[in-house]
């Protein structure tokens, strides 16, 4: 395995189960060329939808997203996964969004020191979480990406946060790339196509035809991950809860695969990737 996988110590820091999508091709390479690669989740994702009854019951839902977050990283070979005692917030406007408890809610005293302490024990070179804007704007997204962002900063500090273990320094830090316009692109061909059951209504269209015109966020690295498309493809399928048996995922036809799990973008925010450097392939 070539191009900068070998030989490194990578973190991922995510909000729920099933937000590690974004990276699952990258990691597998990683994990593939002999890395040690550790996924931390900062919730149990409680609130997440459920797409069939016989799976899980509200009560029981952190629970069996753990467990289908564990099975889904089996997939590529990745066996440390850990998680935050925090709770998944929902999305912005319910009443989720205002319990105590959730990841979004904490503030940075208590929320970077929980992410510092596996940082620091894991002492990665490389580190992976959510974008700025968290993808589309979930709260523990962007929670996510500013804890993480703060934690790397100050994981080399003696002084902060002292009793999260001795200090490390982390080579680089880097943010997914990608809109949502590739999901789009390839769900409104799928229905065109006649593969989906239920058409989007037209509120839902309108947005979705918008964000396929909005350019494309600026990439430092675009990984080919397309030894790993039937690897990303079961892993997908494990999030069953989300994803249901029948659902999308499970009808992507062969000649778009490599279009949806053949590739991976990523921003490197630190250091901050020269403006006028072209995206490199990998990560030497």
């Amino acid at each position: 395995m070539a191009n900068g996988f070998e030989d490194k110590r990578v973190l991922a820091v995510y909000g729920h189960p099933d937000d590690e999508g974004q990276a699952t091709g990258t990691l597998a390479s990683f994990v593939a060329a002999g890395s040690q690669v550790t996924l931390l989740c900062t919730t149990r994702g409680e609130v997440g939808e459920i797409s069939d009854p016989a799976l899980s019951t509200p009560e029981t839902l952190g629970y069996t997203r753990e467990l289908e977050l564990r099975a889904a990283m089996a997939q590529i070979g990745l066996q440390d996964v850990r998680f935050l005692p925090f709770r998944d917030s929902g999305m912005d406007g319910t009443e989720e969004n205002e319990h105590p408890e959730a990841w979004h809610q904490q503030p940075p005293e208590v929320a970077v020191p929980a992410v510092l302490e596996v940082m620091r024990d894991v002492r990665p070179h490389f580190v992976f979480t959510w974008q700025e804007d968290g993808g589309y704007g979930h709260p523990d997204h962007i929670a996510a990406h500013r804890h993480t962002l703060a934690a790397f900063d100050l994981c080399g500090d003696a002084e902060a946060y002292p009793d999260a273990g001795a200090p490390w320094e982390p080579e680089r830090l880097y943010w997914g790339a990608r809109t949502m316009a590739r999901f789009v692109g390839i769900r409104l061909e799928m229905e065109r196509r006649g593969l989906l059951d239920e058409p989007l209504d037209d509120e839902t269209r309108a947005r979705f035809e918008e964000m396929v015109q909005r350019p494309a966020p600026t990439a430092s690295v675009v990984v080919d991950t397309s030894a790993h498309i039937e690897a990303k493809r079961r892993a997908a399928s494990m999030h069953r809860t989300q994803f249901g048996e029948d659902g999308m995922w499970s009808k992507i036809p062969d000649d778009l695969l490599g279009e949806f799990y053949g590739e991976e973008r990523f921003y490197q925010g630190r250091p901050e990737w020269p403006s006028d450097a072209e995206p490199a392939n990998g990560f030497s």
